[in-house]
């Protein structure tokens, strides 16, 4: 027997929450058929493979699937490009991520993000200095940030980012999106 298929058995399994038991009754086949398969000591049918499938919710084509990469590198010149008020801002987020936005930002000697008025969902923003010097003035309170400083706040407060030395800045804006309770639910 395969090993692999082996080994996708006992992870779909494990990942569903049941024991050998309850796969092998949900499966309509012994305690001891599912060890033995999950160990490789033992031949499937395909239509005995079929059942033990519809039991952990998933096809036999899934348990051939090839595994999913780790990661996803997306380099610097695929990241979507924004002039914002004369800083750069690319968006790093994809789409796929909808509870998360980061985006790195430039920012030119003198340059600001202007005025950001407060939202009226429910976020919070982390901004982390890279490089130069990042200020962040929020309803009148001013903070400077050096490289490997960082600042949190929600925002529904008024803020103004911008570049609080001579040189480039460089940050990362981290925003984390929280999920906005409707009434009732």
């Amino acid at each position: 027997m395969d090993t692999e298929l082996a080994e996708a058995v006992k992870k779909l399994r494990k990942r569903a929450g049941l024991t050998q038991a309850e796969l092998a009754r949900d499966a309509n086949v012994s305690t001891s058929f599912i060890s033995q398969l999950e160990r490789s000591s033992s031949d499937v049918t395909f239509s005995t493979l079929n059942r033990i499938c519809q039991a952990l919710g998933t096809t036999v084509g899934q348990l051939f699937a090839p595994p999913a990469p780790l990661g996803r590198t997306v380099r610097k010149d695929s990241y979507r490009f924004l002039d914002y008020n004369g800083v750069d801002k690319w968006v790093v987020t994809r789409e796929e991520m909808v509870d998360v936005d980061v985006c790195l930002f430039e920012f030119p000697p003198e340059s600001s993000t202007g005025v950001r008025e407060a939202l009226a969902w429910d976020r919070t923003e982390l901004w982390f200095c890279q490089s130069g010097y990042l200020g962040v003035e929020l309803e009148g309170s001013v903070h400077v940030l050096r490289p490997g400083d960082s600042i949190d706040f929600s925002s529904e407060h008024v803020n103004t980012v911008y570049n609080a030395g001579p040189d480039r800045c460089s940050a990362l804006l981290i925003i984390k999106n929280h999920q906005v309770k409707r009434n009732g639910s």
